[in-house]
């Protein structure tokens, strides 16, 4: 029989992450996954969820809509709602042309725009709305437990839960491993694409900048926060535009005060 885990793809808790100051984050409060699909409402009501933030663009939503249970309230945050579908043309382009994918794939091309895409995350108006957007409702305990999600659940998604963990004290070793974790059920998700790659003559490897995440691409969000705001409270607070009780209500889902 299918269990919740392997029915939502990417599925993971929040909870059970360890702080600096040796507390332990709450279980069943704050999940991430992939898109959810049509299948998806009976594990979503066995885990409780009564909020899903949805962080994808609205092509992604009307191409793979959500099917959520009654009674389950959707949040729309649109991180890239300032740049849509560039990357994602690129990539298919590259799929279609193993000669364009060698050369867009293989000269750093693609993970330059994959590091651009991160400093976007931190700075733009767009996404800091959706983020906003997205503490907001964790901030509310009568959303909880939530889960949200962009369409793979490993960059926008991961960028998020990074955030979150961060402002609940994790460490930077702790952070980098949750966001990293994600791979194997991300090489799971795109097993299709590698195929197809693969069979119209491109490496499998090639293909990781995109559809993989790497340390680089954390590090280059973190090192924006701090180089513009110092620390991760600041950059929720006067970069995001939350106020202090908000924040202190958001990290009080993960750790109690």
């Amino acid at each position: 029989m299918p269990t919740v885990k392997s029915t939502i793809p990417n599925l993971r808790d929040l909870g059970g992450i360890p702080t600096a100051k040796g507390q332990v984050t709450q279980r069943a409060r704050i999940y991430r996954s992939a898109q959810l699909g049509s299948t998806n409402s009976d594990a979503l009501s066995e885990l409780g969820v009564r909020t899903v933030i949805d962080l994808r663009s609205g092509l992604e939503r009307v191409s793979q809509p959500s099917a959520l249970p009654d009674g389950v309230t959707s949040v729309t945050a649109d991180v890239l709602a300032a740049r849509p579908d560039g990357v994602a043309a690129r990539f298919a382009q590259a799929l279609a042309d193993p000669d364009y994918a060698t050369k867009i794939l293989s000269d750093g091309s693609a993970e330059q725009e994959i590091l651009k895409i991160y400093r976007f995350f931190v700075l733009d108006d767009a996404a800091r709305a959706a983020y906003r957007s997205l503490f907001l409702t964790i901030a509310d305990p009568s959303n909880h437990p939530v889960l949200f999600h962009c369409t793979a659940g490993k960059d926008r998604t991961g960028w998020a839960a990074t955030m979150l963990l961060w402002l609940a004290g994790a460490d930077a070793d702790v952070l980098e491993h949750e966001y990293l974790g994600v791979n194997p059920a991300v090489d799971e998700l795109f097993a299709p694409i590698y195929a197809a790659a693969v069979e119209r003559g491109i490496r499998r490897e090639l293909l990781y900048p995109v559809l993989r995440v790497r340390e680089t691409y954390l590090a280059e969000a973190r090192t924006t926060v701090e180089r513009e705001f110092d620390t991760i409270q600041n950059y929720l607070g006067h970069g995001i535009g939350l106020e202090d009780d908000v924040i202190a209500a958001a990290r009080s889902a993960l750790v109690a005060l």
